[in-house]
């Protein structure tokens, strides 16, 4: 059975702040509830970067979907011991290897909802479903800009290359 349409989900929560830019560095109302995904809710206060925190966020509010916790057979209470709430993209790798979920090279074949972990400490979710190995994919961040700068003004769906790519995150097949 397919879960592309569950994995749309979690595209169209972080689509919900596309286009949205920052007040002043790293700070907006609408950055304000990110950091309570995280296990580092004054984030926004110390003007932290927030990828991390937006990626945290919107698999927070995923995993609060009926058809999200029975394609991932869970309670709510088990999703939220379950999900990362690390605001440090380094920490997103280890989670998904710990909870054994599908960790992808450079040159796979991507998902829309997979996780973009790039080398440059930033993070991402893939928004289409690529049919090569090697081409650019299209992703939603947080802290990004046209540049795909880790250091943004905001959130945006942007064209990406795979060049800086440290690995992609599976969470549903």
């Amino acid at each position: 059975m397919s879960t592309y349409y569950i994995r749309t989900k979690l595209v169209e929560i972080a689509r919900l702040d596309r286009d949205k830019v920052e007040v002043t560095k790293n700070t907006a109302p609408w950055i304000a509830k990110l950091w309570p995904a995280t296990s580092y809710p004054t984030g926004m206060a110390n003007r932290e970067p927030y990828c991390a925190a937006g990626v945290a966020y919107c698999l927070r509010e995923w995993l609060k979907l009926p058809d999200v916790l029975a394609a991932l057979q869970m309670t709510p209470e088990q999703a939220e011991k379950w999900r990362c709430k690390s605001a440090a993209v380094r920490e997103w790798v280890k989670w998904a290897k710990t909870k054994k979920l599908r960790i992808l090279p450079a040159n796979c074949i991507l998902k829309r909802g997979d996780i973009a972990v790039y080398s440059y400490s930033h993070i991402e979710i893939v928004t289409d479903d690529d049919n090569t190995t090697k081409g650019p994919f299209v992703a939603i961040g947080y802290n990004t800009n046209a540049s795909a700068s880790r250091d943004g003004e905001g959130c945006f769906e942007k064209p990406r290359t795979r060049t800086k790519i440290e690995c992609f995150i599976r969470i549903l097949e």
